[in-house]
């Protein structure tokens, strides 16, 4: 390591003995010059000073994917991370997740390639097909369905970051994407023969975009695994659980199976407008089906109402003319019935007249931003975190009375991971007088997924332990917090249940930031 030192950054590390079976860290204090990896610095240390640490590394140039670590909770690869580029004087340094250890921060990789044999990753065709004058050539247009799915250097970055791999059973990201780029080969001729080792696991994905998000090569695993699920969808080889959410859908334009004549029961004692008696207000309020029709989560619904009144909101929703946004159908695989609900909203959008969409859910704000064909739309929408964060630095809402709680607030994917949304939640709840936000180890960027997504919050069939939300509350309550605060109805839902599932309700409670907000005005 030549050049001026720049900084000295300290660097501890989470050890693992496995003669003593036990854990314990190590604080180096390592010289920092430019250029400087994170690679660089644990080498530093194993040659001057401290000879016993252990790590696994070979190429140095993010081609091999050994040397993959946790940094500060993100998995990285270490050669390719530069300490200066993290502006940290203090980084954590802990071994990949989801894989059994074997010495420092050396895990056994063995897991995630024996998913790789379940899965074939050679072309599959007959075998005169592979004759030379059999042979055909792919047009550019084709090659690009699937070039960069070949970037994966298996470095098990995706693996340690998703939460559906707590369940041994799931095949991980990079054995779903390699699949994914041999069925978009137009040259290959076994769609079955791929879709048979999925069809039981795929479904354990919660679309929480960590696998996409940390690729050190931007593969996109996370598109890949609903390519996967579209055509085990069209193939009709689909569980019984996610076959009524669609047929729910189907029938009632909604996944909760009720009637849309019971979509404003929610409203029954508040002065709601609604399409078509109103077609023009300054906000529509797109509700969510949960809210909509969840008995505990009407409660979320209401309170807004309640909120945009106090502001003297002009808003107005569509009332039963609002389908569901569609977006777990989409990441469940069914395209076709996603167009038909996307269809039927931005008809209603187009006849209502609006400066601004506001969302209670982080799904509906991801869909309508980002999902075509919403997203041709170009919408003015904001997730309610940020309407009322605005409103707050604006000066418009007060905020009385104090509330003395203890909460660590967790960050929905679909508002985080996927739309990089993570002050607005913050600023709301370090507004309220007495409550001391308290961040959960796994946050931001790294927040641990509640499993409620791509419609796993209504077909969740998992071993307790094997459920992203049981993991969660477990990590809330090492804390101490007497509440989890979140901004998303589906993580109220599936967080609330694994407080059922580990008998902590009297412990410890699952709030929406609307619900202590509303506690203080």
């Amino acid at each position: 390591m030549n050049g001026e030192v720049l900084k000295v950054v300290e660097f501890k590390i989470r050890r693992y003995d496995p003669d003593e079976k036990k854990h314990y860290m190590s604080t180096y204090k390592v010289p920092i010059r430019k250029g400087t990896t994170v690679l660089d610095a644990l080498n530093y240390i194993k040659e001057n000073l401290d000879g016993t640490l252990t790590f696994r590394h070979s190429c140095r140039m993010g081609i091999c994917g050994s040397c993959a670590v946790n940094i500060n909770g993100k998995p990285m690869l270490a050669c390719y991370t530069q300490v200066l580029d993290l502006n940290a004087d203090s980084l954590t340094v802990e071994p990949l997740s989801n894989m059994p250890l074997i010495k420092d921060l050396v895990v056994d990789i063995q897991p995630f390639f024996q998913n790789f044999r379940k899965i074939k990753t050679t072309l599959i065709k007959p075998a005169e097909a592979f004759r030379r004058e059999n042979e055909f050539p792919q047009s550019p247009e084709e090659l690009k369905k699937f070039w960069d799915l070949t970037l994966c250097t298996k470095c098990a970055v995706c693996y340690s970051a998703c939460p559906a791999a707590i369940d041994e059973k799931f095949l991980g990201p990079s054995a779903l994407t390699a699949n994914y780029r041999f069925i978009a080969d137009s040259r290959d001729e076994g769609l079955e023969e791929r879709l048979k080792p999925m069809t039981d696991n795929v479904w354990l994905c919660t679309s929480c975009n960590s696998c996409t998000l940390f690729c050190p090569k931007l593969v996109n695993c996370s598109d890949s695994v609903i390519e996967d699920r579209s055509l085990i969808v069209e193939m009709g080889a689909i569980p019984r659980t996610v076959k009524d959410v669609l047929e729910s859908v189907m029938k009632y334009h909604n996944p909760m199976g009720t009637h849309q004549n019971k979509r404003m029961e929610w409203a029954k004692d508040l002065n709601v407008k609604t399409f078509p008696n109103v077609t023009k207000a300054d906000v529509l309020y797109f509700v969510c089906c949960s809210t909509a029709y969840d008995i505990r989560n009407r409660e979320i619904a209401k309170t807004m109402a309640l909120v945009f009144g106090k502001l003297g909101v002009d808003y107005a929703t569509l009332g039963e003319e609002e389908w569901c946004c569609g977006d777990h159908i989409l990441r469940m695989g069914e395209k076709g019935l996603f167009e038909m609900l996307a269809e039927h909203n931005i008809e209603m959008f187009r006849k209502f007249n609006a400066d601004k969409i506001v969302t209670l859910s982080p799904h509906c704000y991801n869909t309508f931003k980002n999902d075509k064909p919403y997203k041709d739309l170009g919408l003015n929408v904001q997730h309610y975190t940020e309407f009322l964060a605005e409103a707050l630095e604006n000066g418009k809402i007060k905020l009385s009375k104090p509330l003395n709680r203890r909460v660590a607030y967790h960050d929905p994917c679909f508002l985080g991971k996927r739309n990089r949304i993570y002050d607005a939640p913050r600023q709301i709840l370090q507004s309220i007088n007495g409550l001391e936000l308290v961040e959960m180890k796994r946050t931001r960027e790294s927040s641990f997924c509640c499993g409620g997504g791509a419609g796993r919050v209504w077909t969740e069939e998992a071993e307790q332990e094997k459920r992203p939300c049981v993991n969660r509350v477990k990590e809330a309550l090492e804390l101490g917090v007497d509440a989890i605060a979140v901004a998303c109805p589906f993580c109220v839902t599936t967080l609330e249940d694994a407080m059922k599932v580990l008998d902590v309700e009297n412990k410890i409670a699952v709030k929406d930031i609307l619900e202590l907000l509303k506690e203080t005005l």
